[in-house]
């Protein structure tokens, strides 16, 4: 099987899960459930099988990267969109996944910022008010974009133009600009559009 593909499954696995009703971990949100595990899992089957001190490194650096976002802007999704939940989920993923790769701590933060930096603006708009569309699918492409941003972390030898600390100010600023009807409200965007039958 495909490796982006077994990613893929893992985290629309984790978060049919929380759609379901069954229990799951808020990382960092209960809508963004999918893809911090789902990084983990892949590092664990493809890279190297995880133990006790590479799940803390993990879950540290993840846990750092999440925690400056919480301190400086949001995880909410009726605050600041989508962005707040997939997009910061996927920034502590991609920090976690550079960790366990052998990223110096300048590198972690690059692979966060990356994360970010590509779910700007991300709208919360979930039809009929449910964390199903497009939050399930939203998961399993972030989990691969946390991979990626942490390869491209680890491959750069410039300095990064944007630092993490620009992005998360960019992601609270571009939340709070963002119209209510995007903000988990389900008045706008495709929770409008599509109708569930």
């Amino acid at each position: 099987m495909n490796v982006i593909d077994w990613i893929n499954m893992y985290a629309l696995a984790v978060s049919e899960e929380n759609a379901a009703g069954g229990r799951v971990v808020t990382a960092p949100t209960n809508g963004a459930c999918g893809i911090i595990p789902a990084v983990l899992a892949y590092y664990d089957k493809f890279r190297r099988p995880v133990n006790e001190r590479s799940i803390a490194r993990y879950f540290l650096a993840a846990g750092a990267i999440g925690a400056l976002y919480k301190m400086n802007a949001s995880i909410s999704g009726a605050e600041v969109g989508c962005q707040g939940e997939i997009g910061v989920a996927c920034s502590m993923a991609a920090a976690g996944l550079t960790e366990l790769l052998g990223g110096s701590p300048a590198q972690v933060c690059n692979a966060a910022e990356i994360a970010m930096e590509h779910n700007l603006g991300l709208t919360c708009d979930p039809v009929a008010g449910q964390v199903q569309i497009p939050c399930i699918e939203r998961n399993a492409i972030n989990a691969v974009k946390a991979v990626n941003a942490a390869r491209m972390a680890m491959r750069r030898t410039s300095a990064p133009r944007v630092s993490l600390d620009k992005v998360i100010e960019t992601m609270y600023e571009t939340g709070k600009d963002m119209n209510d009807k995007y903000r988990e409200t389900s008045r706008g965007g495709l929770a409008i559009k599509v109708v569930c039958g």
